[in-house]
């Protein structure tokens, strides 16, 4: 998060012309309004990479990255959004103000700057440690399982030496008070007089956000002892429910799907076998947290967990999970190996790349799950198992895919499909009960999307349309956090009286995933005349609307008051919006 005034970022993002940095970087050419050519941040033979001096931004039609000049130096350059204005401000010769602070601010950053510091110092002392004498079990332990030389470098692998007041003693010479190390969560106070470091005995796995900052640390147990795993415990920068691990290198492999992993040393396998886009979750419960952060890299995920019983209830408390933040979900299971680890150790990465292209989907891992719950010899339990696998297929929106579905369920079960594919008639007329039928009303997550992006193009596009539009269609009503973010952006920058344009929106959003999808959204921006305009914003509130009342509906179904929020919707339908409204 920035801290210098408004005035200072417009002042350096114009000192510094998008055209001109990103020159610095990559090869331009000039193309019509455009320059073109290889992004730098994907591998590519045929240039996809614009950059609009007009506009002041830059999108890859090939990956999708985009934004302005800061969210270009802080992808690349791997930067914080405050670093970036400092890199940015150096490079035009800028004098950056004196920040003032409140006395409580002040104290915040600077003990986040000394947890920083404090990791980093850390993961060092870790690292020495491996390679002294007191690391040989750590490096037996490493060249057992095969990591190689250069990925413990590349992932800082380290050891915790057996002593418990090593780490301790080496900061307290670096000059960090008590108070800062016991807030690290890196040493304990055991009484007056004596600290204990957190983890002793343990190959270091440091835990780096997607900035490069060290946050956190996972330690495995060499010898006997418990845990097996040990956690930093959440401090002012580690927060295990918005970290993964791995995140900070996966994002480079600019794939937009996500590998999903239990454990560091799976992580790495795969990461060291070739596929970059694999992530491990922190040793606790995956959720709603987790799947926004994987939102914003990524619009698939493969879940990759243990094959007993605790890995596919991970799985299946997973998908749900994921599923709400609107990422397609593929399940991948191990055979012939306890492991993705001993499984490329024993196949091969080429055998591993052609596993994960057998990933199935999740309505067929879950299928598969329930089919497992009854005896199909028995006709009444053939009947129910037909009825649930019924009800899972009202989820999929796509009658192709129902199909597909449908033929590999009746495969594996000898079921007929005419069976199931009447329970689910019954099921859209009106057998299931209201919470179902309200789920599967809501509008296609696609169809949406676009709705969303229209209105954003549409408000952008003029004053007046803005003047209209705010009246009927307040920005929650958007549901999508990123989308509920823009428009009220928007229509803060009107209130205010300000330009709103691609160039003033990019310079409210602050990460470098936000700035590509919103450069998405423009470049693709739809142009209406005068006469399509009016039926295109009735048309597209009122699908806004109907999904977010279907959303409200469904999440409300036992309320008693639920009359009141269907007849909203009714008014939502029969709305009409006119020009002269505004």
């Amino acid at each position: 998060m920035s801290y210098y005034p408004s005035e200072v970022i417009d002042d350096i993002r114009s000192g510094n012309d998008i055209v001109d940095v990103i020159g610095e970087y990559v090869t331009l050419k000039r193309s019509g309004s455009s320059y073109v050519g290889l992004c730098p941040f994907h591998n590519e033979k045929t240039p996809s990479f614009h950059v609009n001096r007009e506009g002041q931004f830059y999108h890859c039609f090939g990956c999708g990255a985009g934004g302005n000049v800061i969210g270009f130096i802080m992808e690349h350059e791997n930067l914080s959004f405050g670093d970036a204005i400092k890199y940015l401000a150096d490079r035009i010769n800028y004098t950056l103000p004196e920040v003032a602070f409140t006395k409580d601010a002040r104290q915040k950053r600077e003990l986040k700057q000394k947890l920083y510091d404090i990791h980093k110092i850390a993961a060092r002392f870790y690292y020495d440690c491996l390679m002294s004498d007191e690391g040989k079990n750590a490096v037996e332990y490493l060249d057992k399982r095969e990591v190689s030389i250069g990925i413990r470098r590349k992932f800082g692998l380290g050891y915790a030496p057996i002593s418990r007041g090593a780490l301790y003693s080496k900061l307290k010479e670096a000059g960090f008070d008590d108070d800062s190390i016991v807030k690290s969560g890196l040493a304990y106070k055991r009484d007056a007089n004596t600290f204990y470091d957190k983890f002793f005995n343990r190959l270091m796995f440091p835990i780096i956000d997607v900035y490069g900052n060290i946050i956190g640390f996972g330690g495995r147990i060499l010898g006997d002892g418990q845990p097996k795993y040990l956690n930093s415990p959440e401090t002012d920068i580690f927060n295990k429910s918005k970290n993964l691990y791995n995140l900070n290198l996966a994002k480079q492999a600019h794939k937009r799907e996500l590998i999903l992993v239990e454990g560091y040393m799976d992580a790495i396998a795969i990461y060291q076998a070739g596929f970059k886009n694999v992530v491990a979750s922190l040793g606790t419960a995956f959720n709603e947290n987790h799947s926004k952060v994987m939102k914003a890299y990524a619009d698939s995920v493969i879940l990759l967990f243990d094959s007993d019983e605790a890995g596919v209830k991970a799985v299946m408390r997973a998908i749900p999970v994921l599923k709400a933040a609107g990422l397609k979900i593929k399940v991948l299971q191990v055979t012939n190996a306890k492991d993705p680890d001993e499984f490329i150790k024993k196949f091969g990465a080429a055998a591993f790349g052609e596993l994960l292209n057998s990933a199935k989907s999740h309505i067929l891992f879950r299928a598969e799950q329930l089919q497992k719950q009854y005896n199909l010899d028995n006709l009444e339990e053939k009947i129910e198992f037909s009825k649930d696998i019924a009800k899972l297929m009202s989820e999929v929106d796509s009658s192709i895919e129902v199909d597909a579905y449908l033929r590999e369920v009746s495969r594996l079960t000898q079921i007929d499909i005419s069976a199931i594919r009447s329970e689910i008639n019954k099921l859209s007329n009106g057998v299931q009960d209201i919470k179902a039928v309200a789920s599967r009303r809501n509008t296609n997550k696609k169809g949406i999307d676009g709705a969303r992006e229209d209105i954003i193009n549409i408000v952008m596009a003029n004053r007046r349309y803005y003047d209209i539009i705010s009246r009927y269609l307040l920005p929650e009503e958007l549901l999508d956090p990123f989308y509920i973010k823009i428009l009220k952006i928007i229509y803060k920058l009107y209130e205010a009286d300000k330009t709103v344009n691609t160039q003033s929106v990019l310079d409210c959003i602050e990460t470098p995933e936000e700035q590509s999808k919103f450069t998405a959204i423009f470049v693709k921006r739809i142009k209406f005349n005068e006469n399509e305009i009016i039926k295109a914003i009735n048309d597209i509130v009122r699908s806004i609307k109907n999904a977010y009342y279907d959303k409200i509906i469904s999440d409300n179904y036992t309320n008693p008051n639920i009359s009141q929020l269907i007849e909203s919707k009714r008014k939502a339908n029969n709305l009409y919006i006119s020009l002269s409204d505004g």
